[in-house]
């Protein structure tokens, strides 16, 4: 026999697997609640980060909605992004703001105040945020004000189906935003263009503002991509079938010589010094030394002839050398910045308005000078081309002939619809710099100057013009 001892069983009464049983159902026990908490939490954090993701799609799709509507109307902008956004996530409720984005200084990070009203006009420069390549100024739509990027914001709170278990019932994707511009952005253009410029040297230029309209081509130059933006130089009057050492003389001839003398280039800057900076003109480009040696004809103002020239050059029509220089992956928009600065004066040249043929077109009577030009450009319009038009100096108020149509009205006429439809106009007489600024800033393909000076940001503000594109960017912190 065993004996018993108080307080313990006998080594026989006890069984082993019977305790470890217990034990086990006790950690399992424990453990239930835990792991069913890690299964929840798993679940509805892949839903919350589904739904971030939806949520960010859908204000992606909502700015660029939006921002097919701006400059020119800032409440169909926002009505798209809402509506683009609610369709998308019928939970997104957005916050919807808009922005003046142009160039930055570099390094600075100061506002390229040049681009202001032409590419976007915010009314003060107060509180704007800059990089090194883009600075972004708060913008109220109206009064005046143009905007040319819309930003959409929104949070979402998601339900969570398991986590309530555990005290835990919604997640929050955390605030989110999209920011759409229109153009090129205050950065380098990236869309591949064909660019014919045509500028008027004829002898009623000054010399100081023919040498401005210099200066500001060349700072267009370096606001574009030469891989990507190829760009011509046309002149008005003719160039000189033989140069000599500037490709740019002017001819003799009202009929004899290139109105394109310089073709197409993709070398006229060479690589910035620094990430982001301004690129400097390539001195041995063909089309920066034709602008070095543009100097003034004593021929008079053609109109119809040489946008005819221009749109032949750059549809193909007329020989170029694009086939030269290297093929550009996406499709290639075509344009032509027109600027003149008077009323036309010309020689009676029969020819037609086609395009189809080279012929020069000319007329002594205004009149029929000025709807040859308009006639032309809509030929050149209907095959695609965009086309921007600058009236400057007198060519705001001169008219085509006595007592007849303004060439502002024409050179409005000529250019192309907005990115609405409507037809570009001309506004008001462009007598005041706030005037200007009115034209400038109404979202057409028409602007006007006044001075030298003035030809600078309208290149530029010309160039974003035929960039149209919209596209996704981020607003500097």
């Amino acid at each position: 026999m065993h004996s018993l001892t108080p307080g313990r069983l006998p080594r026989t009464c006890r069984n082993p697997d019977s305790l470890e049983r217990g034990a086990s159902m006790v950690i399992f026990a424990l453990l239930v609640p835990v792991l069913f908490a890690g299964v929840a939490m798993a679940v509805d954090l892949g839903r919350l980060l589904y739904e971030r993701q939806h949520l960010s799609n859908a204000l992606d799709a909502a700015a660029l909605a939006g921002v097919q509507s701006l400059p020119l109307d800032p409440v169909a902008a926002r009505d798209a992004a809402l509506a683009y956004a609610r369709d998308n996530d019928p939970a997104a409720d957005p916050a919807v703001s808009f922005w003046c984005v142009v160039a930055s200084s570099g390094a600075a990070k100061t506002v390229v105040s040049s681009e202001i009203p032409t590419v976007c006009s915010p009314g003060t420069v107060a509180g704007a945020k800059c990089n090194q390549t883009i600075c972004a100024i708060p913008c109220t739509p109206g009064s005046g004000h143009s905007c040319n990027t819309i930003t959409v914001t929104d949070d979402k709170n998601v339900p969570f189906s398991f986590a309530p278990v555990i005290g835990i019932d919604t997640g929050n994707t955390g605030s989110l935003t999209s920011d759409a511009c229109r153009g090129s952005c205050g950065a380098q253009a990236p869309n591949p263009m064909d660019v014919v410029l045509m500028a008027d040297r004829t002898g009623s230029m000054s010399t100081a503002d023919r040498n401005l309209m210099v200066t500001g081509i060349k700072n267009t130059l370096q606001t574009m991509t030469k891989d990507q933006q190829y760009v011509a130089l046309g002149t008005i009057h003719r160039s000189s079938s033989s140069p000599g050492s500037c490709i740019t003389t002017p001819s003799t001839s009202a009929t004899t010589g290139p109105w394109i003398p310089v073709p197409f280039s993709n070398n006229y800057t060479l690589a910035p010094a620094s990430a982001g900076g301004t690129p400097p003109l390539n001195t041995g480009s063909t089309l920066v030394r034709g602008l070095n040696c543009l100097t003034a004809s004593s021929g008079g103002t053609y109109l119809a002839s040489p946008m005819k020239a221009a749109a032949r050059y750059v549809l193909g029509l007329a020989p170029n050398n694009l086939a030269s220089l290297p093929a550009r992956s996406l499709v290639t928009r075509k344009g032509i910045i027109f600027e003149t600065d008077g009323e036309p004066n010309e020689q009676s040249i029969t020819g037609s308005t086609s395009l189809n043929n080279s012929n020069d077109i000319g007329s002594t009577n205004g009149a029929t000078a000025c709807n040859n030009l308009k006639t032309v450009a809509t030929n050149a319009k209907t095959q695609s081309v965009l086309i921007v038009t600058v009236a400057f100096g007198s060519a705001t108020t001169a008219r085509c002939t006595s007592g007849g149509e303004l060439v502002r009205n024409v050179l409005a006429a000529a250019a192309s619809p907005d990115s609405q439809g409507n037809h570009s106009d001309a506004d008001n007489d462009c007598s005041t710099p706030a005037l200007r600024a009115v034209e400038n800033a109404d979202g057409d393909y028409f602007y006007c100057a006044a001075t030298g000076t003035e030809l600078g940001p309208i290149f530029v503000s010309a160039v974003n013009a035929i960039n149209p594109t919209a596209h996704l960017i981020r607003i500097p912190s």
